[in-house]
């Protein structure tokens, strides 16, 4: 009897250890207080903070070497589109981790439960497929097919597809619940941020600016899968009869109904203040200034936003009347240092930024990447460019910097990609260092083409869906052919990871890496991974940047790492799936036949 008790019981508790278990709501407290569940990952750059600081301490400096595949899984997605203009899809998500599963999009926004529990293996739990209209949404995404990443709210997992649906899906089930159409792509809007769930809201803002789009944030009522507000990031809130915005587009025919102002990356949130900090794209056109006269906000700024209502507080722009495709899209980190409450951006105008996230304040502004020639520094009063007159219909910025419709064409520093683009930066509070991915050297030679107004405006021929940028970067024989003779600038292209002080925004350390990481994410251990396009999955010894461990997952790597725990074993975990290097930038890698890997969608969890 106790020998056939044992035996049943321990098939009891192996059957139960196989099956789901039952998970628990997401309540607003969990996601405010995510940094005390150190074994999961509960928003999509960690906490509501974005730090992505994983406080695990197993795996280490000491024994980092002993690190090794223990789970893989490949993902769907990676089929193109018949007809479309990609080749391949991109995974550019971070995984959510939630007591032993882990929550992945694929770049059509498919979202798939994982169950990573065993240490050992990764088993599907169920995939929910939006059937998104490949050809019809993927012709208007601007820089490829891509999702980064989901939320959890309640007992559901909330997505987004490429063609403007917010899902909320059961978690446990994986059954949709209800979606709602926010965004249109037959006017070149598209989704493609985690969504940012804050109480009984998810916001989300549209993609697009490259199709001459009117960029906004958008939030939904989860109980209802309703609309709750909506603020747009080129000419302001229409809600607010105080709005001044539109004021900043000095034309006179209303260019921020077609202004850009994209969201690629998900904002933070200070549940204190009651703030929400997001981050917005290029103007549009990208190049052509004169067709958008005037500072044009909101677009290349910080917004602090009321998330109950959407109205903003405050807000900073960095490049104004950008004409450098400086897109400020990337995430917003808020730190607290020396009694400071900070937010802070590494920007893709080549600038580290400090602000007081309750007035916005102006703390900081330094270069971080090697080379910057467009701003003349930073005004160390007001955060403005020293080379921005204030007033300007067209900012020139630093001479030679800024192309225009009379032929001039313009070279600056950093390229046009930046700086740091979306790709999300790690933080370590114990050594006060933010760790920052950057381009560096000089490739941003440009020229402008006067563009015509959308069809339906003035003598408008332009149509929605084709691409309105206004101009194009120049390579070295176009350069030549215009009399440009020096070209070293435009080839001396490289990738740095910068370690810095987030007291001050000063550089601490830089390396120079073969290729970009594409987003980073620190450890308790003392260790900082990322991985890049030759599908080395990176670590770095925090506090000097000296690279200890590598390991080529086999293709090209386009999102940043995570790193959880379960049953008292810490994992890093990454989504692999990009497009190979171009051969010239194999070769520049050292890296002969990188060029020819063969794109494929999979997780991979490393572990000890």
């Amino acid at each position: 009897m106790t020998r056939a008790f044992l035996t049943s019981t321990v098939a009891a508790l192996a059957l139960a250890f196989a099956l789901p278990a039952t998970a628990r709501d997401m309540t607003q407290a969990r996601l405010e207080n995510a940094h005390t569940e150190p074994d999961n990952w509960l928003v999509v750059n960690g906490t509501y903070a974005a730090q992505r600081y994983a406080n695990l301490g197993q795996i280490t400096t000491a024994n980092i070497r002993d690190l090794t595949p223990r789970m893989m899984v490949l993902l769907g997605g990676q089929i193109p589109a018949q007809g479309g203009r990609y080749a391949v899809t991109r995974l550019e998500g971070t995984p959510l981790a939630e007591d032993g599963f882990l929550f992945v999009s694929d770049g059509w926004g498919a979202i798939y439960k994982i169950d990573v529990r065993s240490g050992t293996r990764a088993d599907f739990v169920w995939k929910y497929e939006p059937q998104v209209d490949k050809v019809w949404a993927g012709d208007v995404a601007c820089c490829g097919i891509n999702n980064r990443g989901v939320g959890l709210w309640k007992d559901s997992v909330i997505s987004v597809s490429l063609d403007g649906r917010l899902h909320r899906i059961h978690k446990e089930s994986g059954q949709v619940i209800w979606e709602r159409k926010i965004y249109d792509p037959g006017i070149a809007e598209t989704l493609t941020v985690a969504p940012l769930v804050i109480r009984d809201l998810a916001i989300v803002g549209s993609a697009g600016g490259e199709y001459g789009i009117r960029g906004s944030l958008d939030a939904t009522d989860l109980n209802t899968g309703k609309q709750v507000w909506r603020t747009f990031t080129a000419g302001g809130n229409d809600r607010d009869p105080n709005e001044k915005a539109k004021a900043t587009w000095l034309d006179t025919y209303n260019a921020w109904e077609s202004g850009g102002g994209s969201i690629w990356q998900t904002g933070t949130f200070d549940p204190r203040l009651n703030l929400t900090y997001w981050g917005t794209g290029n103007a549009g056109p990208d190049y052509d200034q004169e067709y958008r006269p005037g500072d044009n906000l909101y677009v290349a700024s910080l917004l602090a936003l009321n998330p109950d209502d959407g109205f903003i507080k405050w807000f900073f722009q960095y490049t104004p009347g950008d004409p450098f495709d400086f897109d400020e899209v990337a995430e917003h980190p808020l730190i607290d240092i020396e009694g400071r409450t900070l937010v802070v951006h590494a920007a893709r105008n080549g600038h580290f930024y400090g602000f007081d996230r309750a007035t916005g304040a102006f703390q900081y502004g330094k270069q971080y990447p090697t080379v910057v020639t467009w701003s003349g520094g930073i005004d160390p009063k007001t955060g403005r460019p020293m080379t921005y007159v204030p007033g300007a219909p067209l900012q020139k910025y630093a001479p030679g910097t800024v192309a225009d419709r009379g032929g001039a064409v313009g070279m600056f520093c950093p390229a046009i990609t930046g700086g740091k683009n979306w790709e999300p930066t790690s933080y370590n509070p114990q050594l006060r260092t933010i760790f920052v991915t950057s381009n560096e050297g000089c490739t941003g030679m440009r020229t402008v083409t006067r563009l015509n107004h959308f069809e339906g405006k003035l003598d408008g021929t332009s149509k929605k869906r084709s691409a309105w940028t206004g101009g194009a970067t120049l390579n070295n024989q176009q350069m030549l052919e215009r009399g440009v003779t020096d070209t070293r600038p435009v080839t001396m292209a490289g990738n740095s990871l910068n370690a810095i002080d987030v007291t001050n925004g000063e550089v601490k350390t830089k390396i120079i890496v073969k290729a970009k990481l594409w987003g980073t994410v620190s450890t308790a251990g003392g260790l900082t991974f990322g991985c890049d396009q030759f599908g080395d999955l990176m670590a770095y010894d925090s506090t000097n940047l000296a690279p200890l461990w590598s390991f080529n997952v086999g293709s090209p790597c386009g999102a940043p790492p995570m790193s959880y725990a379960f049953g008292g074993k810490q994992y890093v975990a990454v989504l692999v799936g990009y497009s190979p290097p171009n051969t010239q930038t194999a070769t520049q890698g050292g890296r002969p036949g990188a060029n020819l890997m063969t794109p494929s969608n999979f997780l991979v969890v490393f572990g000890l």
